[in-house]
């Protein structure tokens, strides 16, 4: 068998050029790696991947909030109310929004630790009290604890007198304390009870202005956004309100007049 040579058909220069056109028109189809763009697909995926790693904002955290609760959110014994504030998606926005030191796994846990931060009395104490401390501002929250649930208990047409066992378990507890602490007369060594009694008048004053303050927000909101938004608005504005109205507001018709601010005219 005869072998053919491969000069006969190309030289040596002619494979160059073929080999040199090759290349050129092989770099010219390919695309930039310097232009390439991400398929939407791609981006669509690190979008989602992006918002399961951020927390939800104020604004989504509503919109969860509205469409897990839908319907009449002042039913009866405030359910669905109570249903939000326990629910996942409120917990964990105030994990989030709202953090406390301590951990907590059920709103009412949040409440009482959150409701006692001494932050919320200490400009108060400072203005009557000398060099307040975490334990005055504890003592404190029990009198206003108090008297807010009086005042409350009040709108619902209850007599106060009914709570004056409750009174006298604050003087002998908390208000004793506070007296040793802060209201001892040395020169005849004996509580200064004028004294410690003017300090339990500023407190129920405080806690009245700060209850009016309250139903003045809470009205704000109301006539902004209508009843069922308003109150989903407090509960992620105000943690500490939505559980004062949680646990003093029994009857709702009640709860919307003071929303209306109806006893604060």
């Amino acid at each position: 068998m005869r072998f053919f040579k491969c000069e006969r058909f190309f030289n040596p220069l002619q494979i160059c050029l073929l080999l040199a056109g090759s290349l050129f028109f092989a770099c010219q189809s390919s695309p930039d790696p310097s232009t390439l763009k991400p398929e939407k697909a791609d981006i669509d995926t690190e979008d989602s991947i992006a918002s399961i790693a951020r927390p939800p904002t104020i604004e989504e955290t509503f919109e969860h909030l509205k469409r897990e609760n839908p319907g009449d959110i002042l039913d009866d014994d405030f359910k669905t109310l109570r249903r939000l504030v326990t629910s996942k998606t409120y917990l964990d926005f105030l994990r989030h929004n709202h953090p406390i030191e301590d951990q907590f796994q059920t709103f009412d846990a949040y409440w009482h630790i959150a409701a006692l931060d001494p932050s919320r009395y200490m400009p108060f104490l400072k203005e009557h009290l000398e060099k307040p401390d975490e334990e005055d501002a504890a003592n404190t929250h029990l009198f206003a604890k108090y008297h807010r649930h009086v005042m409350t208990r009040e709108y619902h047409g209850e007599n106060p007198e009914r709570f004056r066992d409750e009174w006298a378990k604050l003087l002998d507890g908390p208000g004793l304390d506070i007296a040793v602490r802060h209201f001892v007369d040395d020169d005849r060594n004996a509580v200064d009870g004028l004294g410690l009694l003017f300090f339990l008048a500023e407190v129920t004053l405080y806690v009245k202005e700060t209850e009016r303050t309250d139903a003045t927000s809470a009205g704000e909101l109301l006539g902004e956004h209508g009843e069922h938004d308003a109150l989903i608005w407090i509960a992620i504005k105000d943690p500490v309100l939505i559980g004062y109205i949680l646990k003093d507001f029994t009857d709702v018709q009640v709860f919307q007049r003071w929303m209306a601010g109806e006893f604060h005219q």
